[in-house]
């Protein structure tokens, strides 16, 4: 895969409006100048991220591959009935029906992986390939801690005013692996960019964090049942601690068949921190069914 940055008439991009029960959000979808012959990429991010948040992995795939990267609607909204996870997995699947993609391939990442194996599980015929990174069959403790702390806030019914740059390094050190990045200069790039984001939200962080999807977390975000019969990819970084190696390789124990990557040098934000071998593990995958040989990544199959 060609990893230089595209040109202007690689691809075009736009902006779907999606109807959806009482609501309405936007995907932006992605098109290749040569169009294809293969399912698009339904892109489902994680926590706080938005259809805005891939141009790495945009200016890599898209070129080659059509790109659907949906916003799908907060959790927790004011003023509208919580979503669980079988409503953004419905809201995920409508994405699909109302842009007429009869099958596609599913990147979910971190608190987007339960709705993208969901989709696998539920729908395997509309479903290509599954790669799923960063996943966990529950928080680990210290985030489901502030997950607790930060529903207990939102439900006060005046809650005092938080700090806003003290609840972004909660979350960043959270997120992150602070000790591993010292040593590694991308590590703290990546950081850098989420503290940055955190902080540009209207709401304080951890509100924002918990109404996004956060909450959710709290509530089966891995569903019974395992998958068979979709080709699947789970992938980790080496120094997680968010969603640790042991927590994504339970994850994939759960798909017949799955192969298991754990990528050197990067944490939960692997998809930044080494974005191109990101990026190339996906392309390979969606080409061949297999994870491509790179350095400092290791891979097997799990049965």
């Amino acid at each position: 895969m060609n990893a230089s940055p595209p040109t202007a008439a690689s691809f075009q991009a736009r902006d779907e409006r999606i109807s959806w029960r009482t609501t309405a959000f936007y995907c932006r979808t992605i098109t290749p100048a040569a169009i294809p012959a293969r399912a698009p990429l339904l892109v489902l991010g994680g926590g706080l991220q938005t259809r805005h948040s891939w141009a790495r992995l945009e200016q890599r795939l898209a070129p080659h591959h059509p790109l659907l990267i949906p916003d799908l609607p907060p959790a927790r909204a004011p003023g509208t009935d919580p979503l669980n996870w079988d409503d953004l997995t419905d809201a995920a699947l409508h994405t699909l029906d109302q842009l007429g993609v009869a099958r596609a391939a599913v990147l979910a990442v971190s608190s987007g992986y339960p709705v993208g194996y969901r989709l696998a599980q539920r729908h395997p015929g509309r479903i290509s390939h599954l790669m799923l990174f960063g996943a966990s069959p529950k928080p680990a403790p210290r985030l489901a801690a502030l997950i607790r702390e930060g529903l207990h806030r939102t439900d006060q019914a005046a809650p005092a005013p938080p700090a806003r740059a003290y609840e972004a390094e909660r979350l960043v050190a959270l997120l992150t692996n602070p000790q591993a990045a010292g040593r590694n200069l991308l590590m703290r790039a990546a950081a850098k960019v989420l503290r940055h984001h955190l902080l540009a939200a209207p709401d304080d962080p951890l509100t924002a964090y918990i109404r996004d999807r956060g909450a959710l977390l709290l509530d089966q975000p891995l569903p019974p049942g395992g998958i068979d019969g979709v080709p699947a990819l789970v992938g980790v970084g080496a120094h997680d601690t968010t969603t640790t190696v042991a927590d994504n390789r339970a994850v994939a124990a759960t798909i017949r068949g799955a192969r298991f990557a754990v990528l050197d040098d990067c944490d939960h934000l692997l998809h930044m921190e080494r974005d191109a071998e990101f990026a190339t593990l996906i392309a390979h995958f969606l080409r061949r069914n297999d994870t491509a040989p790179l350095p400092g990544c290791t891979t097997e199959t799990l049965h």
